[in-house]
């Protein structure tokens, strides 16, 4: 996981490299401002980075002479026993010694044991190597996964003197950063295993790791020439591409402080020449003040007396349409002189007359009085059910527009009021625990006008 965070953090370096060099402008003294990733990868030298393999110590003698040592003395320890016991013997190929004939047996789990582990270390010895084609193929696809797409040169992408700057300040940061783990890579290409003596990395890790510190290596070389006369201070013949940056830099501030200055003495005699002209606006103010206060009086006056016209008219109006909501109200509730299922019945034969030859109209009044008084019955607690709005375009289109219509719901305990603003026909529920009688007449009131509208449909 180590060494994959290394690589991606090592490649959006090389990425950001490569973005570099396509930046409009980035020129030093006419040239190319950075070398490709290729020209910087072909300037290394493998002798100079990785460091050279310890000579391994000759294994084979000093385990061919603990083998003759074990061997003699199990030779010995037979012969002893031999004399002693006169036990028949035997020597064994498979342990490289004499043993009994009795103990045979009891020996063969061991040597079970050691031909399992014999093939075990022979399977892993026949396991194939990475062929060199391979391994060579490998590399280049992780020489290329660094390097990237051949590059034309062509500077396709726009970027100011000081992102560029950032940008080398993030990957020499990043770089420095990345120091110690890279020495430890490094440290780790000559390491071997202390059991099997081979290196600590496989054939692809060793490839992977090794053009992880090629491409560490490569940004490194870059960088230092980008900041060359930033860590040699006595190179004064060239400047790098970072001192070339930072003059372009700190001559656009420059350039910058002027253009403020500039701007700040412009904008200081623009606010001279707006304080004269305050001054002079102020004067000719003064002057014709008293005669603005003087119109605006005479306004304020006849705006006054217009505003109190206008208000009389306006409660004169209201009251008059006032009264002419009462006295029509007035003349809806006389237009009723019985209440309760019979007034209601009442008012549905005087439908019925006035809608003798339109039977369909008659039908859809009916329908939407019983469905109201259906609602109402089925959830009496519920207030819009039992609030009808006196101007509801589809009351009117069923129920209203019809001779009998509004009046069947002031016979049913309907009553005319006023309810947020709106006009409506409202049905008062009576508290249930205080009025437990006047609740129930109520609601019996409206079952019966539901059952009489339920009749006068049949017929």
């Amino acid at each position: 996981m180590e060494l994959r965070r290394v690589e991606d953090e090592l490649k959006s370096h090389c990425e950001s490299w490569r973005q570099l060099r396509r930046a409009r402008g980035l020129t030093c003294d006419g040239n190319a401002a950075l070398p490709t990733l290729k020209e910087l990868f072909s300037k290394l030298n493998d002798e100079e980075i990785f460091p050279p393999e310890p000579e391994e110590e000759p294994e084979e003698a000093e385990y061919d002479t603990q083998m003759r040592d074990e061997e003699k003395k199990d030779k010995e320890s037979i012969e002893y026993d031999k004399n002693n016991t006169e036990k028949e013997v035997e020597y064994d190929e498979t342990q490289m010694k004499y043993v009994e004939k009795k103990d045979k047996k009891f020996m063969e789990p061991e040597k079970n044991n050691s031909t399992k582990k014999s093939s075990e270390h022979s399977v892993a010895a026949s396991k194939p190597a990475v062929s060199a084609s391979e391994s060579n193929a490998f590399s280049k696809s992780i020489y290329i996964g660094y390097i990237g797409p051949e590059e034309e040169g062509i500077a396709d992408h726009d970027m100011t003197p000081q992102q560029i700057l950032e940008l080398l300040d993030k990957i020499k940061e990043s770089l420095t950063l990345l120091a110690p783990k890279m020495n430890k890579f490094l440290n780790r290409t000559i390491e071997k295993d202390p059991i099997t003596r081979k290196p600590r990395y496989g054939e692809k890790a060793m490839i992977r790791v090794k053009q992880a510190i090629r491409a560490y290596k490569a940004l490194e070389c870059g960088l230092s020439g980008v900041f060359q006369d930033e860590t040699n201070s006595e190179s004064t013949d060239q400047s790098s591409l970072v001192s070339n940056l930072r003059k372009q830099v700190q001559s656009r501030e420059e350039q910058m402080n002027e253009q403020r200055r500039v701007k700040q003495t412009q904008e200081q005699i623009e606010l001279e020449r707006i304080a004269n002209e305050k001054l002079l606006a102020e004067k000719r103010e003064k002057e014709q003040r008293l005669l603005e206060e003087q119109r605006k009086r005479e306004e304020e006056l006849e705006l006054s007396r217009r505003a109190e016209e206008a208000r009389r008219r306006r409660i004169e109006e209201e009251q008059l349409a006032l009264a002419a909501e009462r006295e029509a109200d007035a003349n809806l509730l006389s237009l009723v002189p019985t209440k309760g299922p019979e007034g209601v019945r009442e008012q549905i034969e005087k439908m019925r007359q006035a809608l003798e030859d339109d039977r369909p109209a008659l039908d859809v009044a009916l329908g939407s009085l019983y469905t109201l008084f259906d609602q109402i019955t089925r959830k009496p607690e519920e207030v819009s059910f039992r609030r009808v709005r006196r101007d509801h375009p589809k009351f009117n289109e069923d129920i209203g527009r019809h001779v009998g219509g509004k009046e069947v719901l002031i016979a049913a305990g309907f009553r005319l009021e006023t309810l947020d603003g709106v006009k409506c026909f409202f049905s008062k529920e009576p508290n249930i625990e205080s009025d437990m009688n006047g609740w129930s007449d109520w609601f019996d009131g409206l079952k019966k006008t539901l059952q009489v509208i339920e009749e006068e449909m049949i017929k």
